[in-house]
């Protein structure tokens, strides 16, 4: 289907603000956690959703090379966010599981996330918010997430 030039303009514009307005809300997140950087908010959403993880597992989910993620959990580790166990199946495996500081910064984020899901899905009714949410995952594969 052919789109006209004025739309692309507008998506362009429309994209701009949207990622604008998640940085927005990702720096609230942040300061609601006790000051993470995003990199950290998304370790201890990982960790705090799966429980006990391994790094490599992390990693792969933030899409961050090993050298970088082990700075990340050290940090974090130093902050008491984060805990550090090596697995019994495998010694040379590292767990990471979230420390009471790290459990209290998890729900804090969880609170964030649904009030803001809230705010915005309460503007549409029940059908609208089901073609606006497969509208969002859509555009995420789109760009390649």
């Amino acid at each position: 289907m052919k789109v006209k030039e004025e739309n692309k303009e507008k998506f362009i514009i429309a994209l701009q603000n949207l990622v604008r307005a998640i940085k927005n809300e990702s720096d609230k997140c942040s300061v609601a956690c006790g000051g993470l950087s995003e990199k950290e908010l998304m370790v201890v959403a990982f960790v705090g959703q799966n429980q006990m993880v391994k790094m490599s597992d992390i990693a792969d989910n933030i899409d961050a090379p090993m050298s970088t993620l082990t700075n990340i959990v050290d940090k974090l580790v130093e902050k008491d966010f984060l805990a550090r166990e090596h697995s019994s199946e495998d010694r040379r495996a590292i767990n990471v599981t979230l420390s009471a500081i790290g459990k209290t910064a998890y729900r804090s984020l969880i609170t964030q996330k649904k009030q803001t899901a809230e705010k915005l899905l309460s503007q549409y009714n029940e059908k609208e918010q089901a073609a606006f949410l497969e509208h969002i995952h859509l555009l995420a594969s789109y760009l390649g997430v």
